[in-house]
This record gives structure tokens, sequence and C-alpha cells, in this order.
């Protein structure tokens, strides 16, 4: 059986994810208008991952992240005669783009290896582990593979992709970009990424 405090931290995360869903979806659907009606939860739904749920506890999930994200100053909500609305902050918006960026992030692959592996090590502190876990959905998004739970390696070149994240992060000296001739044992890489 789990301990609690990690039951706790899976339920923070989840938590965390689904808040960014909504504030990156948010910024999506209104770039011309900072304003959408909750009465189409359907199509949030839809856009979040949640079709196939039982339909109850996806609306309350959305609604808690939603919540949740009034309670840190990222949107505003109201009851309309239309359903719900929400509005980013200016804050909300901020955050909301940042994290869609990040998200659109991909590597170039191209038309060969240079045979250079790309390592990214990162020592973030316990108290900004939000931010490290953040790093880890990041860095396993772009494609990296992980060697463990703060290396990541990804064959093809992805400086521009780290520095940008470094500043967006505010990581500092907390991230490393190593270019490597070779790994140890790297057979279990090369197939990952389907190397010869």
């Amino acid at each position: 059986m789990p301990h609690q405090l990690e039951t706790n931290i899976r339920v923070r995360a989840s938590r965390e994810k689904i808040q960014r869903k909504v504030l990156v979806l948010l910024t999506r659907l209104t770039t011309r208008s900072t304003r959408i009606a909750f009465a189409s939860e359907k199509m949030l739904l839809k856009h979040l991952g949640f079709q196939d749920e039982d339909k109850r506890k996806p609306v309350y999930r959305i609604r808690q992240a939603v919540k949740r994200l009034e309670q840190k100053g990222l949107v505003r909500f109201e009851k309309g005669s239309v359903g719900w609305q929400i509005q980013l902050s200016d804050k909300g918006k901020a955050q909301a783009d940042r994290w869609d960026v990040l998200e659109r992030i991909k590597i170039r692959k191209p038309a060969k290896w240079d045979r250079r592996w790309r390592i990214v090590i990162f020592d973030i502190w316990e108290r900004r582990r939000g931010v490290r876990d953040k790093l880890r959905i990041l860095l396993r998004k772009a494609g990296f593979y992980k060697v463990q739970n703060s290396v990541w390696v990804h064959p093809y070149d992805c400086a521009d992709m780290v520095v940008f994240v470094r500043a967006q992060m505010h990581l500092g000296q907390g991230i490393l970009y190593i270019i490597a001739e070779g790994i140890e044992n790297d057979e279990k890489i090369k197939k990952h990424f389907n190397l010869p």
C-alpha cells in the first residue's frame, strides 16, 4: 500500500496537470477573446481527454481546477445567463502562454544522426518540486529517454529548447546540457530511438 505522502503528491500532481491543461486550453480557444462560455462542457471534456470517463467526475474535476486557478489569481469565473463564464487574468494569460509554448516545443529530427547524445542533467531543490515535476513532464513530452530521474537523453540537437526552458522555468545553473560522443551500454537507448 502506498505511503500517505506519496498518495498526496500524486493527487497534487494530478490536480496541477488538470489546471495546466485548463489554462492552456482556454488560451488556445480564446485567442481572439479572453472569455469562453462553460455552457459547452462537452467540448472542454473532449479537449481535455475525459470523453470516455464517467460524466460527473470529469465535470467536477474541471470545476475544481477552475476554482483552484481562481484562488491562485490566474482566472476569474462567474455564472452568467448562458452558463459559466471564465476569464483569464493577466497573470493567468502570461502563465498559460508559457505553458502553451513549452507544450508545443518539438525537437527536429535530422536526415542523419550525428552519433552524439544530448544529455540533460538537473538538480532542482526540493522546495521547487513542482518545477522539477513539470520539467520531467516536458522532457518526456519532447521525446527524451529517462536514464535516471534527473538525467535524460536525446539523440538530436535540442540546445535551443534547453535554453528556452532554463529561462522560462528560472532554472539557471540547475540544469546542465551535455553533448557526448557516447554513452556506455547505450543499446537500450538506441533501441528506444530506433537508431543503428
